[in-house]
């Protein structure tokens, strides 16, 4: 089966990954390894299953109406957004972050 949609990552995203890999990485290049196929598997169905990733309740109403949704990948979130044909993962941040914050108060 053809994937229907194709995955981009933000600058911010991009980033969230090399910060987070790299913290782990001075503990335990192993944890890295897993965690980058964990991520990997759970982005790519995207590609197949766009609606996967749950909206927020109605307390964040801001990412429901900005069309945010988010998929878990202990112990992070990632944040995406469906535009035309593509999955936009915006930021991967850790569930302990403060992330109403960190997607719309920068």
């Amino acid at each position: 089966m053809q994937p229907k949609y194709k995955i981009k990552y933000s600058d911010a995203a991009v980033m969230d990954i090399d910060e987070m890999f790299s913290y782990i990485a001075s503990d335990n290049i192993e944890a890295v390894e897993q965690l980058a196929e964990k991520l990997n598997i759970a982005v790519e169905n995207l590609k197949y299953f766009p609606e996967l990733g749950a909206v927020l309740n109605e307390d964040e109403f801001d990412l429901i109406r900005s069309g945010y949704r988010f998929i878990i990948v202990e112990p992070y979130l990632v944040f995406y957004r469906i535009v035309g044909n593509n999955i936009i993962i915006y930021r991967i941040l850790h569930s302990r972050r403060d992330y109403v914050k960190e997607l719309f108060q920068k």
